[in-house]
């Protein structure tokens, strides 16, 4: 190349060098783009997977009985009222009864220990798959309480008071 003459090729180079081989650059964007589709792939099947586990659907004890053969072994919640005493099995698992709209569904819960207050008559949502045998296995309890507060001390003294 002659620059004394005043004239520099500034096009940029594209295509293989004089080797035959492909740029530097050429070779660098695409490294560079096959990472970024990698990472967004990632990122993409790690929210579709956390979307797709906090989908646990709602039901009633009797929308959740009517729809037992459809549900198969998806996990779902199901909410009604404790029926009868829970009775503790040998194998330490809980049996109980839960209820809604005079529909009922035996429940045996092997999770986490149930709540302070769940008791006999106590509204509760529990978490889980039915059974082959139409049992709702039960992997977590929470209890469904009112939004009303009850004062169980009527005799304390009112705040504000001297």
């Amino acid at each position: 190349m002659d620059v004394s003459a005043g004239e520099l090729d500034l096009t940029p180079r594209t295509g293989p060098d004089e080797d035959g081989r492909p740029r530097r650059s050429a070779v660098r964007a695409l490294i560079t783009g096959l990472v970024i589709v990698g990472l967004l792939g990632a990122i993409g099947y790690v929210l579709v997977r956390q979307l797709g586990g906090a989908s646990i659907y709602y039901y009633n004890v009797d929308e959740a009985v009517a729809e037992r053969s459809d549900l198969g072994d998806q996990p779902i919640r199901i909410q009604g009222t404790v029926v009868g005493e829970p009775v503790e099995g040998d194998d330490e698992t809980i049996r109980f009864a839960l209820a809604f709209q005079g529909a009922s569904v035996e429940v045996r819960h092997a999770g986490t220990e149930p709540p302070p207050l769940f008791d006999a008559g106590v509204p509760s949502v529990v978490e889980g798959r039915f059974a082959p045998d139409g049992t709702f296995v039960s992997e977590r309890i929470v209890i469904k309480h009112s939004e009303q507060y009850s004062d169980e001390n009527p005799d304390r003294v009112e705040p504000g008071s001297p």
